[in-house]
């Protein structure tokens, strides 16, 4: 594929702070809450250059919330693809943009090449799921690779560099035992990034692997927070890069390629103990540095610290922890302190600040605990707490879980709880006001991971039946309801109706056996039904009832 770089996107940064990524169109989008703004996105087909066209007007507050895959390898990524294909599309548009300021043509024929041939040869799930992503968005499995795993799959070296901005990206928790509440197994992460990056805008996705366990995520595949139908949750939060360290065991440079967030998608449905993934995320080729939480329902939790070419596992108890993990974006390896030394002033204040959100309610500790901790505006670090929680050093810095710093910003929130199989997720940030993402409602919604995508939607429908309910009766016992309360409560309400002309839809399609369209319909029917659950609790609280 021929391709010319364009000057007005050659800068790296600037394309990442003024990157919008498109949503789904608006007649599949029922939330949307602009117009058509479909511009001529950047499309990729085999005969087309990259232009540097996007549609920059649309953003998170109008994105599908949920989209389903199931079946085959190559059955999930058409599904995929063909459901978030405009995010894809934009994905694609600004890694190319950086890309090209490091790159050129045969670079990336190379690299492409050199993966698919080896995924096809070693990882053929993967190179069947790519394939399906490039069928169901009219794309190329050669940029297929690029939109799903991102510029670091041209040339890791290009990613395994310090850059202070890094270490504002995520952080994640893990939970067990005596110190929650009847022993449930819990994890929760951040999504930290400037807003208007394609992470901010995928859907969460739901996937049903006929060879594999089903797995929950808040932002698909390019999301950092990931549960299985075993139980098992992955979390992810970046980290500085620094060379090895004496004695660190060392990856094969020479095996498998993946970019971090697709892989652990990818690991989650293949392992079904935190033993089997740790082995499976230590033996394979990594892309990115960071910190890797991943716990099961058995109290077996680790977490892995790892750089470009080295990595350490460290569990409960190694730095002081009982029955929890907490990662920022430095690293507690005491060999390896030094490399993030950059990272410390931001990533310390964060965790300590959840440490002892946690601490405090030892022994009783819940999905709202996690959600209070990560969703926390001030900051605990050297015994007391601060309510600034940002300032202006060589660059911007925010000390508080929740992102707060001018660029990067908490995208969005998700808890787990693998006991129950539960997922809450929040877009945005807890402080309405202080949020990037357009339209969020400072509320959360619960998805549970049933057995099929029926149960899951099903489950979801419940809740936002039983929300608006709530909200309802709320409502009523009101003298007056102003208006802003009621527009709420309406949308819910419409959301429901939505929702359930969405499911007989989708039971009908399953019904004739046509899983793929079931898919689709399920996914706009359970968007629905997130959606309804946020806007019937911002009719009458700003307290996450969902949660009870």
């Amino acid at each position: 594929m021929k391709r010319k770089a364009v000057s007005a996107l050659c800068c790296a940064s600037l394309c990442l702070s003024m990157l919008a990524c498109a949503g789904c169109s608006t007649e599949n989008a029922p939330n949307a809450t602009s117009g058509d703004t479909s511009a001529d996105v950047a499309s990729t087909p085999e005969n087309q250059g990259f232009d540097g066209v996007f549609d920059a007007t649309v953003n998170a507050g109008n994105a599908q919330e949920v989209v389903y895959v199931n079946g085959s390898w190559f059955d999930m990524g058409r599904q995929y693809g063909s459901q978030q294909k405009e995010q894809l599309e934009n994905n694609w548009a600004s890694v190319m943009a950086l890309i090209y300021t490091e790159a050129d043509d045969a670079a990336y024929n190379e690299a492409m090449g050199k993966i698919l041939k080896h995924y096809e040869e070693d990882e053929p799930a993967v190179f069947d799921f790519l394939s399906g992503i490039a069928d169901g968005a009219g794309i190329s499995k050669e940029d297929a690779v690029v939109a799903v795993m991102g510029s670091s799959v041209l040339n890791y070296d290009l990613m395994m560099h310090y850059d202070p901005e890094r270490s504002k990206t995520c952080m994640n928790v893990s939970a067990w035992g005596n110190m929650t509440q009847d022993g449930h197994h819990l994890g929760g992460a951040n999504l930290d990034a400037i807003s208007a990056t394609p992470a901010a805008m995928f859907s969460g996705m739901i996937s049903y692997p006929d060879d594999g366990y089903a797995v929950i995520a808040s932002g698909g595949l390019q999301g950092n927070a990931f549960m299985n139908s075993e139980g098992l949750i992955i979390t992810y939060a970046g980290g500085p890069q620094a060379s090895p360290s004496e004695g660190a065991e060392v990856i094969d440079r020479e095996g498998t390629f993946l970019d971090t967030l697709f892989a652990y998608w990818y690991a989650a449905t293949k392992c079904a103990t935190a033993d089997e993934a740790v082995k499976m995320l230590t033996e394979t080729e990594w892309i990115h540095t960071g910190n890797i939480n991943v716990s099961d329902n058995s109290g077996n939790a680790y977490l892995i610290e790892q750089k470009d070419n080295a990595f350490v596992v460290r569990k409960a108890g190694d730095y002081g922890e009982t029955d929890y993990l907490i990662a920022a974006n430095h690293f507690r390896d005491e060999s390896w302190m030094n490399d993030s030394y950059e990272a410390y002033p931001d990533s310390v204040p964060r965790a300590n600040t959840l440490e002892r959100v946690m601490l405090d309610e030892n022994g009783d500790v819940t999905p709202l605990t996690l959600a209070n901790g990560l969703g926390s505006i001030r900051y605990y670090d050297e015994g007391k707490w601060s309510e600034e929680n940002w300032d202006f050093g060589g660059f911007y810095q925010f000390h508080s879980p929740e992102g707060d710093d001018l660029e990067f910003k908490t995208i969005f929130r998700t808890i787990f709880d693998g006991t129950d199989l539960e997922m809450y997720v929040l877009r945005g940030h807890d402080e309405k006001f202080r949020s990037d993402v357009p339209y969020g409602t400072a509320n959360y919604c619960r998805l549970i991971l049933g057995e099929n995508m029926q149960a899951t939607n099903k489950q979801a429908e419940t809740d936002a039946r039983i929300a608006v309910r709530n909200a309802g009766a709320e409502l009523y016992k009101n003298d007056s309801v102003d208006d802003g309360s009621l527009e709420y409560y309406n949308m819910a309400a419409e959301a429901v109706h939505t929702g359930c002309n969405y499911t007989t839809m989708a039971d009908c399609a399953g019904a004739q056996g046509d899983k793929e369209q079931a898919a689709i319909l399920y996914g706009l029917a359970t968007s629905q039904f997130a959606n309804a659950q946020r806007y019937a609790q911002a009719s009458y609280t700003t307290e996450n009832v969902i949660f009870n």
